[in-house]
C-alpha cells in the first residue's frame, strides 16, 4: 500500500476520532470551525477516490460488448441458409465453383447477388469475375444501365462501364444527346465522362442549340460550361 494511501487513511481515522465531522448533529457550530469542516470534507473526498483508484488498479474488470442492439441488427440481417444455399447452386451453374457460405455473404455485403451476376451475364459479360462484379456494384453499375448502352450500341468493356458511372454518366443522358443529334462519334466514352465530370446536362445543351440556332458541339459544351460555374 503506497505512502499517500496510508497517511490518508491514517488522518481519516483522526477524523473520525475526533469531533470535526458531525453529521445530523443539533448543537450550534461556532463560524471560525466552517473552514475547518469544509477542509475536513476535501480530506473525505480524496481519500475514498484515493481509494478507489487503488481498487480499480488491482481489479481487471472483464469487457462488455457496449452495443448489443448493432449485434443483434447485424445478425438479423444475415441470410438466412436457405437463401445462400440456392444463391450459391445458381453461382455454379453460372460457371462459379462451389462457393463457401462465407464467399456468398462476402458477395451479397457488396451487394452481388446471382440475380445481379445473371443479368450483367446476359448484357454479354459472360466471362465477369467475382471481383469484377464486386468492381461494378461499387461503381453502382446497374444491369439495367450495361443493357441500355448495349442498347444505344456502345461496345465498352467492364472497366468502361465502372469508369463511366463513376463520372455519373447515365444512358438517360446519352440517349438524349442522341435525340438532340450528337452522334457516337462525338459521344465517346472520353466526351461523356468529360462533359458529365463537369456537370453538363441535355437540357442545357438543347437550350444553347435553340438561343443559337445550331447545335454546339462538345467542346463548345464543355468551355461554356466551365466559364459558366
Amino acid at each position: 500500500m503506497s505512502t499517500k494511501f496510508k497517511n490518508l487513511r491514517n488522518d481519516l481515522e483522526d477524523l473520525e476520532d475526533g469531533s470535526g465531522l458531525e453529521f445530523g448533529s443539533d448543537a450550534s457550530v461556532p463560524e471560525h470551525s466552517s473552514g475547518s469542516k469544509i477542509a475536513n470534507y476535501i480530506l473525505l473526498f480524496a481519500f475514498v477516490a484515493t481509494l478507489l483508484f487503488y481498487a480499480g488498479s488491482k481489479i481487471n474488470m472483464p469487457t462488455f460488448d457496449v452495443n448489443p442492439i448493432e449485434s443483434f441488427v447485424q445478425e438479423l440481417n444475415q441470410p438466412d441458409e436457405d437463401l445462400l444455399n440456392r444463391m450459391g447452386a445458381w453461382m455454379e451453374e453460372m460457371g462459379y465453383g462451389a462457393l463457401t457460405q462465407e464467399q456468398l455473404i462476402d458477395l451479397r455485403a457488396e451487394g452481388v447477388t446471382a440475380t445481379y451476376t445473371s443479368q450483367i451475364r446476359d448484357v454479354g459479360y459472360t466471362e465477369v469475375t467475382l471481383d469484377e462484379l464486386i468492381a461494378l456494384q461499387n461503381a453502382d453499375v446497374s444491369g439495367t444501365f450495361a443493357r441500355m448502352m448495349k442498347e444505344l450500341e456502345y461496345e465498352l468493356s467492364i472497366q468502361d462501364l465502372i469508369d463511366l458511372r463513376n463520372a455519373d454518366v447515365t444512358a438517360f443522358f446519352t440517349s438524349n444527346m442522341m435525340d438532340l443529334g450528337y452522334t457516337m462519334e462525338e459521344l465517346t466514352k472520353e466526351n461523356l465522362i468529360r462533359m458529365r465530370s463537369i456537370g453538363v446536362t441535355h437540357q442545357q445543351a438543347e437550350n444553347l442549340m435553340n438561343e443559337n440556332g445550331a447545335r454546339l458541339s462538345v467542346d463548345e459544351l464543355i468551355r461554356y460550361r466551365i466559364s459558366n460555374q
